[in-house]
């Protein structure tokens, strides 16, 4: 069995394994083949399951020669698991030590989740870890578990009378495939089935599924007997991922919306109605976030009186593909920047992505394609465009800029824009209301006529510490020939916003608006309309 724990209880936890574990060194005189193999489990990534006193787990231990235990079992005391298995006589070949959960009489080749799991998710979580190279030792093994299923988290708002006596989910199949290494596969020939799912908290309930491509069908038994249906869109569950589903449940129908929060296990994404919503945008204002195709974007109602986006969009519209050449001076999208050894490089590290963003050449991010911009009246007209922001939604405008920072080239200082500190404007006061800006460079490209772009930024106490930010008012243009619309635009200028963090401190931080050319790919928030 395992129960639910706070993730810093649970690092606290497996510290303490880890102290508890440890033995004296073995002496001289002390035969290593008398000293018991034990496991301390570490849970990775973002996992609050934690083992608890009597779960068992199965071990194999394989050397060059073969085998020289099978699915030994061993059962965990708190601290470690331990049985009656002891080390092979020291050596200086490693060993190869596997470890799956629950304990099976034989190493499973396949495993079905439970139907009903209304009473927990503990007999349906298929966990297993590997560690190659270990030697034996009177210390215990430290091996990183984890989840081998999918999680599906059911967020539930209840307006009928009474508690549901039941949620589940249909259309999955419940049989799992289980390679050697322990990876799951879903087994194509099981029958789907439902899945009942275990409440852990008032308006939250949680169940375990085979990795799959599913259909799922939603069900909700009302206290006054109804069953309640709604139909999911496709969805590829992932290995070790969680899902997040969004139900509210009325007297007389089940509505799915692609909200809620996701935490726990890795982040898989939200699942939503069978028929998203148009433009794919839930707004959960109140709750401080929205979810745009499929991603979530925690956003904050400044005291500029607007709603911001208070993440970089990673929005990547269709025709369009994240470049990290730096040739592709018109590819439209790039990649997020990170230092490498203090040099900047292009990331694909998909937390990287989340956290920063993709990289947006100004016609992209107003909706259009590199090069579609053609006049300066045409630029001008984009001023409050939607672009790829969600519909009801826009670029910032200078006032925009204005208002939040009151600062800035070609603006007219604003003294009393909420975060403006009498010099600059200021992320330490953008962040004291939840703005959560930092610095994360950009993709200069000086002109139409630049071939190669490069990677630009400030970088300052081993950190990225300037950006240019798109905007959407029009400020300048320059022709290939000065003041002669008909020899083709040489570059163009939006006014945008300029993080900088190159101080020794965050009161120095500054956000000011600042003229951005067309061509330079930056970071991009979004601003609601009024």
């Amino acid at each position: 069995m395992k129960k639910i724990l706070f993730l810093s209880a649970c690092l606290l936890a497996v510290m303490a394994c880890e102290k508890k574990a440890v033995t004296p060194e073995t002496g001289p005189q002390q035969d290593l083949q008398q000293q018991p193999v034990r496991i301390v489990p570490v849970m990775t990534k973002a996992t609050q399951t934690a083992f608890e006193q009597g779960d068992a787990i199965g071990v194999t231990i394989t050397r060059g020669e073969g085998a020289y235990a099978t699915n030994e079992k061993m059962v965990y005391d708190g601290s470690v698991f331990s049985g009656s298995l002891k080390w092979y006589a020291e050596g200086t070949e490693g060993a190869t030590v596997a470890a799956y959960y629950p304990y099976a009489a034989t190493v499973p080749a396949s495993f079905t989740v439970q139907a009903d799991q209304s009473a927990g998710v503990s007999n349906s979580d298929f966990i297993a870890g590997i560690k190659e190279g270990v030697l034996p030792s009177a210390h215990a093994v430290t091996i990183p578990f984890k989840h081998k299923l999918s999680l599906l988290v059911l967020n539930v708002i209840n307006n009928s009378q009474g508690e549901p006596t039941a949620i589940a989910m249909e259309g999955a199949k419940l049989t799992a495939k289980i390679a050697a290494d322990f990876t799951a596969t879903v087994d194509e020939e099981a029958a789907p089935g439902s899945v009942v799912a275990a409440k852990v908290s008032e308006g939250k309930y949680v169940l375990i599924v085979p990795p799959q491509t599913v259909s799922l069908v939603a069900t909700v038994t009302t206290a006054g007997g109804n069953k309640l249906s709604q139909a999911l869109q496709e969805a590829t569950l992932e290995a070790g991922k969680q899902y997040s589903i969004s139900m509210i449940v009325n007297p007389d129908n089940l509505v799915v919306a692609l909200s809620g929060d996701i935490e726990n296990w890795l982040n898989g994404g939200e699942i939503g109605p069978e028929d998203p919503p148009a433009e794919d945008l839930v707004e959960s204002l109140s709750d401080g976030y929205i979810t745009y195709h499929g991603d979530q974007y925690t956003v904050a109602k400044m005291d500029d009186g607007k709603w911001w986006m208070t993440q970089n969009m990673r929005y990547v519209p269709e025709g369009f593909t994240p470049s990290s050449d730096l040739t592709a001076v018109t590819a439209g999208i790039f990649y997020p920047i990170t230092l490498v050894e203090e040099a900047r490089a292009f990331t694909t590290d998909a937390e990287i992505i989340v956290s920063n963003g993709y990289l947006y050449q100004a016609e992209v991010a107003l909706g259009l394609k590199v090069g579609d911009i053609q006049s300066e009246e045409q630029a001008k007209a984009l001023e409050g465009a939607q672009g790829i922001c969600p519909e009801g939604w826009h670029l910032p405008t200078k006032a925009d800029i204005t208002d939040l920072v009151g600062k800035g080239v070609g603006i007219t200082t604003k003294e009393s824009a909420p975060y403006y500190d009498g010099t600059n404007g200021s992320i330490k006061l953008l962040n004291a209301d939840g703005f959560n800006l930092t610095a994360c460079g950009m993709v200069s490209i000086n002109n139409t006529s630049t071939t190669t772009g490069s990677l630009s930024g400030v970088i300052y106490e081993g950190r990225l510490a300037s950006s240019m930010m798109t905007g959407s008012t029009f400020v300048k243009v320059d022709y290939n020939t000065a003041n002669d619309p008909s020899s083709g635009i040489k570059n163009m200028q939006f006014l945008g916003l300029m993080p900088m963090t190159n101080k020794a401190t965050e009161a120095e931080y500054t956000c000011n608006g600042t003229n951005v050319s067309y061509r330079i790919a930056g970071p991009l928030r979004c601003v609601r309309n009024e």
